[in-house]
């Protein structure tokens, strides 16, 4: 009869146990990924943007993304010469080459 009071006592402990294990933390947003895409339109021009400190990373219509460094003492305006990101006051403007900036929506 001990034994048996034993098993029982021994399985109730391992339960109570298992039933205390914590389960893993689920992946917080942005684990793997430090620097998240924001999504713009630009006049129909697609921009997938990542901002990086000193320079953003810039996929345009889905191609490969181009790195852009940051320009003036602001931070807000990237650019290789040829493409211009300008963020200012949460707007976003894009520009090709000489052409005058165009607004964009999303984010």
């Amino acid at each position: 009869m001990r034994i048996g009071l034993f098993t029982i006592a021994a399985a109730l402990a391992i339960c109570t146990l298992a039933a205390c294990e914590r389960s893993a933390p689920s992946a917080s947003i942005g684990v793997g990924n430090p620097h998240p895409a924001s999504s713009y339109v630009c006049e129909g021009t697609r921009l997938d943007v990542r901002l990086m400190g000193e320079s953003a990373s810039v996929s345009v219509d889905g191609a490969a993304a181009v790195t852009l460094p940051a320009t003036g003492e602001s931070g807000t305006t990237f650019s290789n010469g040829r493409q211009t990101l300008i963020i200012e006051q949460g707007q976003t403007s894009w520009a090709v080459g000489r052409a005058m900036p165009v607004a964009c929506t999303g984010g």
